[in-house]
């Protein structure tokens, strides 16, 4: 006899309850990496801020050091490891979203059936090496599986369970498709529609750090165009926190991407870098096309602070330089005689003879004899503010007679002469 198939609704199976499990632990997961990457950059911050409130010239201790590059590769690892976590959740929850498909099963015959019914399939061979349990899989537990939370080696291993004393470096960032941007902009507005701030800032920063400056451009995009209000903003701000290279990369594809708020908004939190890396900085804007960006960042890092603005010049100097050193300086040639003093005995030689060399041709002389009087201990730093006046004393005779008026000297001092000389 012939039968005749039906439809009828699925049976229901442990697959659904599985992924439904798994979506709840990746969740968990994810809060509690979340809570420990805030704990971590509010250790970075603390220590920042300590090595900042150190003496302008006491050395910054190793120990110090070394905490600091441990809580930020800390905070960039976890990070990513939310942002993966992130990007499992989400696609665990879309397929969880997705209606069970229907099957057709055979409506067993009313009459004697002809043929005898089929055997049932033998069941599969034991797996060689896979650990005792050898039962089938159903289409749930391979879900289940494939979102990491089997007793394979598909679950990775937690932050906390990498071997002491070794710390994995983050994944390199690879392309999104656009699929996979657009989701990530509607997860973001969903948090922010569900009263989460802190979770989606922190989407918000790792997308920043480990998305490549590209796609943080067409998400910022996105987010410009249907997202909440300020989330493009603090997408790009934290493009700081990836390194230079990435974040001067970033600024050039904002820009081409017509971006200019967002784009306004990470050059000036580019001012935010630390000395040490200023120069990688300069380079990678000039590397990016951004050469302008820099000779303007130049400018406003002349008003920093005197024992900042000496460690930002010592370092350009030291990383061969000299040229956005002497511009660095320059800017700072107008402040109080004082401030200046001040600067030049922090630097060390040649930094000194470029800022104090340059300073006659601008400064007026009643301003040049508060610092030579501010210098006279110091008769490497006088002769370094002198020499020019003397090279050109028909244009300096103001500031020479101003100077003598002073008690202070106008020639230079006398070297010693060695007894080898005198024979």
């Amino acid at each position: 006899m012939r039968t005749r198939q039906t439809e009828q609704p699925p049976a229901p199976d442990a697959g659904g309850s599985e992924s439904e499990q798994a979506a709840l632990e990746l969740r968990a997961q994810l809060d509690e990496l979340l809570r420990a990457r805030q704990y971590a950059g509010q250790r970075e911050r603390r220590l920042t801020e300590a090595l900042r409130a150190l003496p302008e010239r006491q050395r910054p201790d190793g120990e110090l050091l070394r905490q600091l590059t441990q809580a930020r590769t800390l905070r960039e690892g976890l990070g990513a490891r939310c942002l993966e976590l992130s990007d499992r959740l989400k696609a665990l929850e879309d397929r969880l979203r997705q209606p069970a498909p229907r099957r057709w099963i055979p409506r067993q015959p009313t009459g004697t059936p002809t043929d005898p019914p089929p055997a049932p399939p033998a069941p599969p061979a034991p797996p060689a090496a896979d650990g005792p349990t050898t039962s089938t899989r159903t289409s749930g537990q391979d879900s289940a599986h494939t979102s990491g939370h089997d007793s394979g080696t598909g679950r990775p291993h937690d932050a906390g369970q990498a071997p002491a004393g070794r710390q994995t470096p983050p994944a390199p960032p690879r392309r999104r498709t656009p699929g996979e941007l657009s989701a990530l902009a509607e997860r973001i507005t969903t948090l922010y529609r569900q009263a989460s701030p802190e979770e989606a800032a922190a989407v918000l920063e790792q997308g920043a750090e480990h998305l490549t400056p590209h796609d943080t451009a067409q998400l910022a995009a996105l987010l410009t165009r249907r997202g909440p209000a300020g989330a493009s903003v603090q997408l790009v701000r934290s493009a700081v926190h990836a390194g230079p290279l990435h974040a001067a990369t970033t600024l050039a594809e904002l820009r081409e991407a017509g971006l200019a708020e967002e784009a306004g908004h990470l050059f000036h939190a580019l001012r935010s870098c630390p000395a040490a890396a200023l120069p990688a900085l300069l380079d990678a804007l000039e590397r990016a096309g951004q050469h302008a960006d820099g000779v303007t960042l130049l400018w406003e890092w002349g008003s920093a602070p005197t024992a900042e603005l000496a460690a930002l010049a010592t370092g350009l100097y030291r990383a061969d330089r000299a040229a956005d050193a002497r511009t660095l300086l320059r800017q700072a040639a107008g402040r109080p005689a004082g401030d200046l003093a001040a600067l030049a005995v922090t630097m060390a030689p040649p930094l000194p003879a470029l800022l104090l060399g340059g300073l006659p041709a601008i400064r007026p002389p009643a301003e040049l004899v508060r610092l030579a009087a501010a210098l006279a201990g110091r008769p490497d730093l006088y002769e370094a503010l002198l020499t020019p006046l003397l090279d050109d004393p028909a244009r300096h005779r103001t500031t020479l007679a101003a100077l003598r008026t002073a008690g202070l000297p106008t020639a230079p001092a006398a070297r010693p002469r060695s007894r080898w000389g005198r024979r």
